[in-house]
């Protein structure tokens, strides 16, 4: 039996579920095996997509720990790449804040609902065309399906006072398209638990039956573990 070439981004510490836009926040994020248990094993360029608001962009910032400073590192913008370090333990750290795109302001106490999407960057794929069923998942250069997850949805506020920091949220979405009509958003814990794991696993074992369907004779199939 072959390895199942399917890596999922994750959340290991999501957006806010709640934001007023100005504040600063941190994700902290992998790119890993179903169960977690193996790290994608090379560097990726991931996009980070703010999607729901068409006033509103995403700005990535730098920590500088000795002075406690923070300073903008990117222009602000709907989608923004950044990195995914394989060699960085616990996962990859970036610090974010969302932003109004200049000559579009939103009037005070105005609120939005936005999500924010990451997915596998155009020049890290083989292909141009995604998968049919997971929504913006592409297959890397190393021929293997790298799946995207979304945050909650984010409700965001406009307003004068903010805080510097925010309370990070604590789950996630995966989408997946049924038909030109219709998707599935499946919302799933970002912390480790049996019930993330049967999803996941369940995702890879429909995964390997697509591709070795000609080679199955049995009208039925136990997937043991879930």
């Amino acid at each position: 039996m072959t390895e199942i070439p399917l890596y999922y981004v994750r959340f290991l510490k999501p957006p806010p579920d709640e934001y007023v836009v100005g504040q600063h926040f941190t994700i902290v994020w992998a790119v890993e095996s179903d169960l977690g248990d193996r790290a994608y094993w090379e560097s990726l360029p991931i996009i980070c997509s703010l999607q729901g608001c068409p006033q509103l962009g995403l700005r990535v910032l730098d920590v500088k720990k000795k002075k406690q400073t923070i300073t903008t590192t990117s222009p602000l913008s709907r989608d923004i790449t950044v990195t995914y370090d394989p060699f960085q333990g616990g996962g990859t750290v970036t610090r974010l804040v969302i932003e109004q795109l200049p000559g579009k302001p939103l009037p005070l106490g105005a609120k939005e609902n936005i999500q924010f999407g990451m997915f596998l960057a155009p020049s890290a794929r083989s292909s141009a065309s995604g998968h049919s069923v997971w929504q913006n998942a592409y297959i890397s250069s190393s021929s293997i399906w790298v799946i995207p997850t979304w945050s909650a949805p984010i409700h965001t506020t406009v307003a004068k006072q903010r805080h510097l920091n925010t309370l990070s949220g604590d789950q996630a979405e995966r989408i997946l398209r049924v038909n030109e009509k219709r998707i599935v958003r499946i919302r799933e814990d970002t912390v480790q638990s049996i019930a993330r794991h049967v999803w996941d696993c369940g995702l890879s074992m429909c995964q390997f039956l697509k591709e070795h369907k000609n080679e199955l004779n049995y009208k039925a199939l136990i997937e043991l573990g879930n």
